[in-house]
């Protein structure tokens, strides 16, 4: 029998896709010892699309090293954590070119393709879709 979550999920993103029921438990991906894009991709377009579930950031060579979002889909949800030493990472939505919504993905209040400063100090940081186009932090 397939669950409601399941079925909700089939072909709706990237993220969704990586989900996996086990023992009625269900769990993301994740990958360790990412690399932010460094200058001249440290831009929207050239920044590293980030597609599992957790992530955890562990080389900014230098301040504005960037990586971005998958398009912000309802009921997605991405953890990132700037393990590196001291540099904060430009973290983008996506734009539209990108599968974000018209005019581009934003993050909190920030404006529609701002990028978002994922500082060491931040810690672990969750990034949630309640509305198509939107992420919000915790």
């Amino acid at each position: 029998m397939v669950s409601g979550l399941q079925d909700r999920m089939k072909g709706k993103s990237a993220i969704a896709n990586q989900y996996q029921a086990q023992n009625t438990q269900f769990y993301t991906s994740a990958v360790d010892n990412i690399t932010a894009s460094p200058s001249p991709n440290n831009t929207q377009a050239g920044a590293l699309a980030i597609m599992n579930g957790q992530n955890r950031i562990t080389t900014v060579a230098a301040a504005g090293d960037s990586v971005r979002l998958p398009p912000a889909q309802t009921g997605a949800c991405i953890v990132l954590v700037n393990d590196a030493t001291t540099n904060a990472a430009n973290v983008w939505p996506s734009s539209q070119a990108q599968g974000g919504v018209t005019g581009g993905d934003k993050i909190n209040a920030l404006a529609q393709n701002g990028a978002f400063s994922l500082t060491v100090a931040l810690g672990v940081t969750v990034f949630y879709c309640f509305s198509p186009g939107t992420w919000r932090t915790k």
